[in-house]
């Protein structure tokens, strides 16, 4: 598997705007992206201007598919408007085992 966690910084006053327009990502990826295995969004309560994205991927490739899509296309375009910044809390690698492996 392959997968990573961000951690979003949302903008004041874009928090909803940002979980509306995230609902539409991990919907998309969940109907069209069978090599995405995981798109969660968390919240912590001490941090309420910040969102966690919890992302895992099949492969590499399946990640590169999701990456082409509508949703995280149009968050590329948005992204200012909404986060103030970002950091990878887990950078993007491959996983070493989980409950999921065989």
């Amino acid at each position: 598997m392959y997968g990573a966690l961000v951690r979003l910084v949302i903008k004041p006053g874009k928090r909803a705007e940002f979980l509306e327009f995230s609902r539409w990502n991990v919907r998309m990826a969940r109907e069209t992206e069978p090599g995405t295995l995981r798109l969660d969004l968390w919240e912590v309560e001490a941090e309420p201007d910040v969102v966690y994205v919890y992302e895992v991927y099949t492969d590499e490739p399946a990640f590169e598919r999701h990456i082409k899509n509508e949703p995280v296309q149009k968050f590329g375009e948005i992204m200012n408007d909404l986060i103030e910044g970002w950091t990878m809390v887990i950078p993007f690698g491959h996983s070493v085992m989980s409950n999921l492996d065989e």
